[in-house]
């Protein structure tokens, strides 16, 4: 919390605005996007979401659209999501367990260039589960989207207010994607309770640097 009068915190370099796999395991171009209707958006927001799944796998342009809608660019800089800050500090991944033409595993979204970078193999539903305290239960889920903050993109310019700044944009990230999953005939639950290292060490992240915030549970 910041308080008027206390110092923030002090200003370090800040990190690239998108983080970079050098070597993932394999690159997927997700299909093209192709033509958004303009109207879907209200019969979306006004549709039941955090429905149970009934099972069934998703598309690679189901799964595209709804990470697009959550992470994506609209040009070369502007985010799909409001950013609340100067600049986004929030990057995605994506437990894969049943998507059609793409091999279980856990992959980085690569906003640029509209592709997954795969970073881990096998089906990883119950190792997922076991970091949820909500809803522990991924067999009828075929995606679980994870977003993640880095603070340094936005300590330097926002001092202790970027972690405020970081749980807005996740929050914005995450209704879009349950937005999208809606409008996809989809559906997408938010899970906020997790453990944090558990999670985080799955993705091979060290969460004092880039902690996740939020899980949205992806199914049909």
């Amino acid at each position: 919390m910041l308080i008027r009068g206390e110092a923030e915190l002090p200003a370090t370099a800040a990190a690239s605005r998108f983080k970079v796999y050098a070597n993932p395991q394999e690159r997927v171009r997700l299909p093209t996007l192709g033509r958004l209707r303009a109207d879907s958006v209200w019969e979306a927001l006004a549709g039941a979401r955090g429905e149970p799944a009934e099972g069934g796998s998703l598309s690679q342009t189901e799964l595209g659209r709804v990470l697009w809608a959550a992470a994506g660019l609209i040009d070369t800089r502007q985010r799909t999501h409001l950013v609340p800050g100067d600049a986004s500090g929030l990057e995605a991944y994506v437990f894969v367990h049943a998507v059609r033409e793409l091999s279980p595993g856990h992959y980085h979204y690569d906003a640029r260039e509209h592709t997954l970078e795969q970073l881990g193999c096998g089906d990883g539903r119950a190792r997922v589960a076991a970091t949820l305290l909500d809803r522990a239960d991924l067999e009828a889920f075929a995606a679980t989207l994870v977003l993640t903050a880095v603070p340094a993109r936005l300590v330097a310019a926002h001092g202790a207010r970027a972690y405020r700044l970081l749980t807005l944009e996740a929050g914005a990230a995450a209704q879009a994607a349950v937005v999208a999953a809606t409008a996809l005939g989809l559906t997408g639950c938010l899970v906020a309770a997790f453990y944090d290292t558990e999670l985080a060490a799955l993705l091979e992240l060290d969460p004092s640097l880039e902690p996740p915030l939020a899980v949205v549970l992806l199914g049909r």
